[in-house]
């Protein structure tokens, strides 16, 4: 897996802390698919939070495509891989 060094945009790697419209925050860690494990917060970068989260900047307001149905989130923080 790279390691994310950049804390200006997401990418594989990247520590990201967001809040959805009801300001609840959450933060993941983008990871390859065999590391996924969504109870650790450990999102694969090929899901669909992984796929809203990639190529974003702090301030953006990205769009979360889920089941249950679409969310608007925003990028808060970006955090290099440690």
């Amino acid at each position: 897996m790279t390691t994310a060094i950049s804390t200006e945009k997401v990418q594989i790697g990247s520590w990201v802390t967001f809040a959805d419209e009801e300001d609840n925050r959450q933060r993941v860690h983008l990871v390859g698919e065999d590391q996924a494990d969504a109870a650790k917060g450990l999102i694969n970068w090929g899901s669909p939070l992984g796929r809203a989260l990639i190529g974003a900047q702090k301030g953006d307001e990205v769009v979360w495509e889920r089941p249950a149905g679409n969310q608007s989130i925003e990028i808060l923080l970006i955090e290099p891989d440690a």
